[in-house]
């Protein structure tokens, strides 16, 4: 699951080893839930109106002489009926996904642990410490403002991990957790890097802390 999804992280930063981070979206639960309500009926109603237009299309004499006379007009009403439905479908999704959605990262000195769930749904998954490539520094901006994180990251995007979060960050905050976890600190451009571009760029030559 993408980092960006999650609001709330207890605790907030490292401390030690081994480390048990509980990380949810619940702060936006109500907003998603109302916004659920709204999106609702436009989707029954974009639904109910592409099953009324198939059932006449397939019934109606007239209707079959239309679209075989205006294929264009048809191909014009699908694209339309595609275009509302990705326009309602994305956000509903994205609602979704918020709802009920949570991770637990377990740390220690040779595995990471990650158990997460949505959608009534859950898996576990475990990666070796020592096969993610450092820690990045990363601003998020958004209408509710800024937040820092900590994301430990790995060559596989949807592995990266969410390991500290604050509304200000120093870089002795940085150094610290980076130590802790005897990773490199790395850029925040790694993190977008393609999981191909990783082999080219060896672990011993990213940026590490300077008391490390």
């Amino acid at each position: 699951m993408r980092a960006a999804i999650f609001d709330r992280i207890e605790p907030e930063a490292p401390s030690g080893l081994p480390l048990r981070s509980v990380q949810t979206c619940s702060r936006h639960t109500v907003t998603a839930l109302l916004l659920l309500l709204l999106l609702i009926p436009f989707v029954v109603a974009l639904a109910f109106g592409c099953t009324f237009l198939i059932v006449q299309a397939a019934a109606a004499p007239a209707a079959r002489a239309i679209v075989a006379q205006q294929p264009a007009l048809v191909l014009q009403i699908l694209a339309a009926i595609t275009f509302w439905a990705f326009l309602l479908g994305l956000p509903l999704k994205r609602l979704l996904d918020r709802l009920a959605v949570h991770r637990t990262v377990k740390i220690d000195k040779a595995m990471v642990t990650v158990s997460e769930g949505k959608n009534f749904r859950s898996w576990t998954w475990t990666a070796p410490l020592n096969s993610f490539v450092g820690i990045t520094h990363h601003v998020r901006a958004s209408l509710s403002g800024t937040r820092h994180e900590l994301i430990l990251v790995h060559p596989e995007r949807k592995k990266s991990v969410l390991v500290g979060v604050a509304d200000r960050m120093l870089q002795e905050d940085i150094d610290r957790v980076a130590a802790l976890l005897s990773q490199p600190v790395i850029p925040p451009r790694e993190l977008y890097r393609l999981n191909s571009m990783w082999p080219r760029l060896p672990k011993f030559n990213r940026w590490r802390p300077a008391h490390v």
